[in-house]
């Protein structure tokens, strides 16, 4: 309670509290500025909530994609990432991954490049961007990605060089993969959730290809601390690490596996989460190779170095957006406020015209506030859920070899066989091979550009 002087003896006196008809005065006199606001604002958000034209191409192209179409998707994003638009970024890692499935790693390299440079630009939400998130819609940012999909447009780029034996290239481009990442504050500890310290690493997978790309540039000094940090953040990976292994394989498959993780809603749509969960996906199987019709021993080397829906679970690996969080806090408060008000005036038989504008006003505030903190759900819809890498030493010569993975109670059995896979003398040949659920081969080595006539990819020489 307040106090102030009295006038005549020196005394105190109690100031009275704001009577509940100074409040409803107050909100009178607010209610034409919020209408004021609020109209526009609901306009706005009823022109920008639906999807736009290239959004929706967008997604014909990701389902071109998932059932095999792929010169269908990668015609429609070939488009769509040449567009300077908030999906620029987005777009081009989708028309990578669309490439690099077919072999076509120049076109696929320009595409994450182009994604590589927004995604790691800083200041590029600056500006009218952001203010026109606090005001309509995160969705008219500047999509650059949660961590780890930053994380893989390095890893893919870096793989791209190491398919073409440009190792120094593939080093510089998997160190980009192990950026730093955020310990954000928790409040139960009184730290500011916007508070955060800066921590290694713990992508095993960048590790892995860091010290095999450091192998073969003959500096094993600087191989084994990465292969052995690998190791430590993953014990399951030791056979796959293996340095000698690493040394002597002269063919390594980098197999992908399963569907990555997406955004879900919740609390009334205003924060993301991811599904599926590790426990309600299960644990990812191990592969089994076959080379020339006889299974392999590949025990030790059938781990996964990442596995991304358990990734995208850590915190350290997610984006914290306060955007989100501060509109969805100050519209549930109005919202509650304007009920509460309501509320009041009713109980005391007051309520009349004026009261239900007032109130009706500031619930539709905070539902306004609540529908504009809808979160930012665009994804990278083709990342795997795991990557495999499998070193294998062969003798020289050509091989069928088919990668199979058998069925999970949340995903089918995989299966997808290459011949002609050849496994050079005195050096190292990559293989990328992406399970595809409706196509198992066979698939000839080199693939070959249908609108070409050419092998898409000479990696072996």
């Amino acid at each position: 309670m307040g106090v102030a002087t009295g006038h005549g003896g020196g005394g105190v006196r109690a100031v009275e509290a704001p009577r509940p008809s100074s409040l409803r005065a107050v909100l009178r006199c607010l209610l034409p500025a919020a209408c004021r606001l609020l109209v526009p604002a609901c306009c706005l958000l009823m022109l920008g909530c639906g999807p736009t034209r290239q959004e929706m191409a967008a997604q014909r192209a990701v389902s071109d994609y998932f059932v095999g179409n792929y010169s269908s998707a990668r015609r429609i994003l070939r488009e769509l990432a040449d567009e300077p638009d908030e999906n620029f970024a987005l777009n081009n890692a989708r028309l990578g991954s669309t490439a690099l499935i077919e072999y076509r790693l120049d076109e696929a390299e320009a595409a994450f490049l182009r994604a590589y440079e927004v995604m790691n630009s800083v200041g590029v939400n600056n500006g009218g961007r952001t203010l026109g998130a606090v005001l309509v819609d995160e969705k008219i940012r500047i999509w650059k990605g949660e961590p780890f999909e930053r994380a893989m447009v390095n890893f893919y780029l870096g793989l791209i060089y190491y398919m073409r034996e440009d190792y120094e290239n593939a080093r510089a481009a998997f160190e980009n993969a192990l950026f730093k990442l955020r310990e954000y504050g928790d409040e139960k500890d009184g730290i500011s959730p916007d508070d955060y310290t800066e921590i290694e690493s713990s992508f095993a997978l960048g590790y892995l290809m860091l010290g095999k790309s450091w192998i073969r540039l003959g500096r094993e000094d600087r191989a084994r601390p990465h292969l052995e940090r690998a190791v430590a953040l993953q014990p399951e990976l030791a056979a796959i690490a293996d340095y000698e292994l690493n040394r002597r394989a002269n063919v390594t498959l980098v197999v992908e596996y399963g569907n990555g993780p997406h955004y879900v809603l919740t609390y009334a749509g205003a924060i993301a989460g991811f599904e599926p969960t590790p426990q309600s996906a299960g644990p990812v199987p191990p592969p089994t190779v076959i080379v020339n019709g006889r299974r392999i021993d590949v025990a030790g080397l059938d781990r996964p170095p990442v596995d991304l829906v358990a990734l995208a679970q850590e915190q350290r690996w997610q984006s914290i957006d306060t955007i989100r969080a501060i509109k969805s806090t100050i519209g549930t408060a109005i919202i509650v406020g304007g009920a509460a008000y309501g509320a009041h005036r009713a109980q005391r038989g007051r309520l009349d015209g004026d009261d239900v504008l007032v109130s009706g006003g500031l619930i539709a505030a905070g539902l306004l506030l609540h529908a504009t903190s809808q979160a930012d759900i665009r994804q990278w819809e083709m990342l795997p859920r795991s990557t495999f890498v499998i070193p294998l030493t062969l003798p020289p010569g050509t091989y069928d070899i088919t990668v199979a993975f058998p069925p999970t109670r949340s995903a089918p059995a995989y299966e997808q066989t290459w011949r002609g896979i050849v496994a050079p003398d005195g050096r190292e040949a990559t293989y990328y091979i992406r399970m595809r659920r409706w196509e198992s081969g066979p698939f000839d080595w080199p693939p070959m550009a249908e609108d070409a006539g050419q092998p898409a990819a000479a990696i072996s020489r």
